[in-house]
């Protein structure tokens, strides 16, 4: 997540034309549309949902559901009626940022994120800003502020140096109004096995990064809720993981810190890509299935970091969403995670990213839970568009397509614990819907094939989700 990227951002909350404005009429009507059961992985075709205040008030076979006088009525015909789509690791919520990606994402059919580092009050403002009708978007659980050891890798993450520092900062987030604890790579054990237990006690999930000097079977033992990139987990899918966690922890110990423990990382990639041990990855994988730890792999952004280096990304099309600041700050001499890389280091980070598509596909095959995410703000990560290329990488990796679109949909709400409002198309679930031109479940790429959107209640037709992407180019330039 760039910061540098996101201050660079912060003057285009102004000045710009009039935003996209919900469509008047309180219900709406979806006649002969087929709506897809996500949880079941069926379609049901012939069906009638009516929409109205912000909630599905009627989903029956047409002629069995009568939409209400005034209502306006949409002819589904040959369309797919999902559920809204969730994006569970985003950077959005900040100042000017907001009012671009945003947008973007409902106009992709994302209807929620979970949004993993912003200042809470700017959380806030968005979420009011929404819902006045200033700018489309999404809804959103959000983290705060990241926690992490001394010194952070990110400017503006709370970091702790002590374990009752950790336990103070957990306490700071929960008072602040933070749905979860957003934990990082250089907690100490202690600080994070604190952070685990003062989370509990205040009734708050915590999830991320498992840190750099933990176990990923220890830290899915301690409860985390959901683990972000695979951190940690393919070095726990070799026979070489306590011998590299300890070598690494005495490189954390020496002068150079950190930076000794990155180099350590980059020598000792090729050993461990030799140790691939898919019985150590089964062993966590039955970790993770008896705790629930869900994974948010992130594929896209796996992807995108370990071809950094490939020009070709520099020609996607979709860069005409994205902002001056944020293309420079993706040139992977200007970051300080990347710009000591060589060749060779390169070719590693290919080769890592191939094994991390086995460890998911392993996993997965395990019965572990997965979510849908992207890592919205990183190098060559579009709002809303990314999401697709994530399921689609999903089903890549093995997924059915109604497995991959219910990462994105039931299982978001399973794990927010919010299956009696959101996840499904079904009486008295939240009205957010995505109609859709071609059935998701035959292709998974059809998600892109998006005639409607349905966001908290607000109606997104064909005309209004093309202004928002001719706004988003705009604002952009």
């Amino acid at each position: 997540m760039r910061l540098r990227s996101i201050q660079l951002l912060c003057f285009l909350g102004a000045g710009f034309a009039s935003p996209v404005r919900p469509q008047a009429g309180p219900t709406i009507a979806f006649s002969h549309a087929t709506v897809i059961e996500v949880d079941k992985g069926t379609a049901l075709p012939g069906m009638t949902v009516v929409v109205a205040n912000g909630r599905i008030t009627a989903v029956g076979k047409d002629g069995s559901v009568t939409p209400p006088a005034g209502a306006r009525v949409v002819d589904a015909t040959g369309k797919f009626l999902i559920p809204g789509l969730w994006d569970m690791h985003v950077h959005a919520a900040f100042p000017g940022v907001d009012a671009l990606f945003l947008p973007l994402l409902v106009a992709n059919g994302i209807t929620g994120v979970r949004e993993m580092f912003s200042r809470l009050d700017w959380v806030d403002s968005a979420r009011v800003r929404v819902r006045r009708g200033d700018f489309p978007g999404p809804r959103m659980v959000a983290s705060g502020h990241i926690l992490d050891g001394t010194p952070p890798i990110w400017p503006g993450s709370v970091a702790v140096a002590t374990a009752e520092e950790a336990r103070h900062a957990v306490d700071s987030l929960a008072s602040a109004g933070a749905d979860f604890i957003k934990v990082y790579s250089r907690l100490t054990p202690e600080e994070f096995f604190t952070v685990a237990r003062e989370a509990k006690a205040k009734g708050l999930p915590f999830a991320g990064h498992v840190p750099s000097l933990v176990r990923a079977a220890d830290a899915s033992d301690s409860g985390q809720k959901s683990v972000e990139h695979l951190t940690n987990v393919f070095t726990a899918c070799t026979t070489m993981e306590q011998p590299f966690l300890a070598d690494y922890a005495a490189a954390v110990r020496s002068p150079k810190a950190w930076d000794s423990a990155g180099r350590i990382t980059r020598q000792r990639v090729g050993q461990l890509l030799a140790a691939w041990s898919p019985e150590q990855c089964r062993a966590l994988a039955r970790h993770f299935v008896a705790n629930g730890t869900w994974m948010v792999p992130t594929i896209a952004v796996l992807h995108s970091t370990a071809y950094l280096d490939d020009s070709t990304l520099a020609k996607d099309p979709r860069l005409q969403y994205i902002p001056l600041g944020f293309k420079q700050s993706w040139d992977p001499k200007a970051d300080f995670r990347f710009k000591m890389l060589t060749p060779e280091d390169w070719k590693n980070r290919k080769a890592v990213y191939a094994r991390q598509l086995q460890i998911v596909t392993l996993l997965h095959t395990a019965g572990v839970k997965f979510l849908a995410g992207t890592d919205l703000s990183n190098p060559f990560i579009y709002p809303g568009f990314s999401l697709h290329d994530e399921l689609a990488s999903l089903v890549a990796a093995g997924f059915t397509p109604a497995e991959a679109l219910r990462a994105a949909t039931i299982d978001p709400a399973r794990y927010l614990g919010a299956t009696d409002s959101l996840g499904t198309v079904a009486v008295g679930k939240l009205a957010d819907l995505v109609l859709l031109d071609a059935n998701p479940l035959l292709d998974i790429r059809n998600t892109t094939k998006i005639a409607v959107v349905v966001a908290d209640g607000r109606v997104y037709d064909a005309a209004a989700i093309a202004k928002m992407l001719a706004d988003g180019a705009a604002r952009a330039k």
